[in-house]
């Protein structure tokens, strides 16, 4: 199985956390020179957690490409619509659509970039929370439109709210937006005024959206088969698009006005993961990301590459659909049943890494505010604690299944791709499931069908997860907000949310994070995390500035091949 996740941060955190995001960027490990196992903590050191092979773009060669394997391409490229909503496609257009205000360092702190923003100030006026930035005159769309106050204007505009013409992944923080305007008639100053506090307000314009979008049949359907690299700026602008043989090239954007591009071409080839293995040994691709053990095994050691390793950013393992797995009481029983360190072992056999099972969504053990909400069996008998919660809702053994009004328990485990590590985990998630009481089967989906089947909800529990930045707040809305999970929550959480978002001091608020991911996991239970895991990225070894980035953006301008 390659670990699936959806682009929680494409959708809040945009380009500025594009380190962080990748579908198919592997799970996390404590690096070292050393094949030895490691498990993270808090007090793991931060520079042992990734590895891209830092060098000075200066000092690399002009010219060259790169060449990289893709779960996905496309279909559709609005990373902000529901449709466009994943990884796969944050991977191939960051470097043609990478307006924003913020880039990530590799701790996840918020660094203004200065090639779109050269200036932000946090204040307060009348008791309303005020965002002031200052963008740099030189930075426009590849069309000629400026990046100014109509950019803020459409962005805003489009995503404030999922009940409206656009159909947007995610809301976020626009909703709290007031009012957005030019300072003293200066288009590139742009005053935005908070209705309600915004904490982060780095969560803010991360990502910008041409005003032509504003159009609801462009944003919602446009983007199909087409990049649209004319509303786009960054260092690479579209090459060839070929829908056919699914290859899309990159080469240099003429308009951009930073620094150079050290690479002439950037070449992106859908491909399975048995395809990507055999095209890095072949030297057909220049890295590949992997946390499965067979993939490991067979790539490690590849001639001519070095394995560069790190954490994953990643929480996940089971997805399940409240759309087709309605009754809560089935869900967390599935939660408190499932052997979730029996699943993890399996992913993680014949790997250098071993971790204990992760207990949050929002946030990663080495975060200092980590802490475990899974809920679990009492007195440690999943098997039986599963059944009580079964029973005490009504549940009578049939057979082998708990029935209730005539149908069994049951949900059906969805899988994307064909590794040998993801088969058994879903033999055993099933197996499991059988001991518990409750029906399930296997769907075994192609990797490309990824983006369509979770855009469609064509799941009862998908094998896949999100992306985790190092605040948990914009993750907590998202994920247990009934207003970002088509109305699938509680009236009581929401409460909760209003009241976390209200918190200015960072630490309370990820406490108060905590508490609400522990409420939606015990009343809600949609969202559980079996893994985080390791990040091995194996390289080609001349490549610079790519590997395993942690919390830090792709600086695409920069990644480049050394002499």
């Amino acid at each position: 199985m390659t670990t699936q996740m959806f682009n929680r941060r494409t959708v809040l955190g945009g380009t500025a956390a594009l380190g962080a995001a990748g579908m198919l960027v592997a799970c996390g490990k404590k690096s070292s020179s050393t094949e030895e196992k490691q498990v993270l903590g808090a007090d793991s050191d931060i520079k042992n957690l990734y590895n891209i092979n830092e060098k000075d773009p200066k000092t690399l060669k002009q010219g060259g490409e790169l060449n990289l394997s893709i779960g996905g391409l496309g279909p559709d490229y609005n990373v902000r619509s529901t449709n466009g909503n994943s990884s796969y496609v944050l991977d191939v257009i960051a470097p043609v659509h990478a307006a924003s205000v913020w880039i990530t360092n590799f701790a996840g702190e918020y660094v203004l970039d200065k090639n779109f923003c050269l200036d932000f100030s946090e204040t307060e006026e009348n008791g309303k929370q005020i965002l002031t930035y200052t963008m740099n005159p030189k930075a426009n769309f590849n069309d000629g439109t400026p990046i100014d106050v109509d950019a803020f204007e459409a962005t805003w505009q489009i995503q404030k709210s999922s009940d409206g013409d656009y159909k947007i992944a995610a809301v976020g923080f626009y909703d709290r937006v007031e009012s957005v305007e030019a300072v003293g008639g200066d288009k590139r100053k742009v005053k935005v005024t908070m209705a309600e506090p915004a904490y982060p307000s780095t969560d803010l314009f991360t990502y910008f959206l041409h005003p032509k979008m504003k159009d609801p049949e462009l944003f919602n359907n446009g983007f199909n088969n087409n990049l649209h690299d004319e509303l786009g700026a960054g260092p690479f602008k579209v090459g060839k698009l070929d829908t056919s043989a699914k290859v899309l090239t990159l080469v240099p954007n003429e308009k951009w006005w930073g620094n150079k591009p050290r690479l002439d071409k950037i070449v992106f080839r859908e491909m399975d993961p048995a395809a990507s293995r055999a095209a890095l040994k072949n030297g057909e691709i220049d890295a590949l990301a992997t946390s499965s053990s067979s993939t490991y095994m067979e790539i490690n050691g590849t001639k001519g590459t070095e394995t560069r390793k790190g954490q994953h950013l990643y929480a996940g393992g089971l997805n399940i659909n409240p759309k087709r797995v309605e009754d809560q009481k089935v869900r967390k029983a599935i939660f408190v049943g499932t052997n979730r360190a029996a699943l993890a072992n399996i992913w993680f056999k014949g790997l250098p890494y071993e971790e204990k099972v992760p207990g949050s969504m929002i946030l990663l053990p080495f975060s200092k505010n980590y802490r475990d909400n899974f809920p679990t069996a009492a007195d440690n008998d999943r098997i039986k604690a599963a059944q009580k919660i079964l029973e005490d809702a009504g549940y009578t053994k049939s057979g082998d299944y708990y029935q209730k009004d005539g149908k069994n328990a049951k949900a059906t485990i969805t899988i994307f791709g064909d590794t040998p590590a993801s088969n058994a985990q879903a033999q055993t998630f099933v197996q499991n499931m059988k001991e518990i009481g409750i029906e399930s089967g296997i769907d075994n989906q192609p990797l490309s069908a990824f983006s369509t089947v979770v855009a469609s909800k064509s799941y009862d529990i998908a094998v896949s997860g999100y992306g985790v930045s190092q605040d948990p707040t914009a993750a907590t809305k998202y994920f247990y907000s009934r207003e970002d999970q088509d109305g699938v929550g509680t009236a009581e959480i929401d409460e909760m949310i209003k009241k976390m978002l209200l918190e200015k001091d960072n630490d309370k608020r990820a406490q108060l994070c905590n508490d609400i991911e522990k409420k939606h996991m015990e009343d809600v239970s949609t969202l559980g995390s079996v893994q985080n895991g390791p990040d091995f990225v194996v390289c080609k070894q001349k490549l610079a500035n790519y590997g395993a980035f942690l919390f830090a953006s792709t600086v695409w301008e920069n990644v480049g091949w050394e002499e």
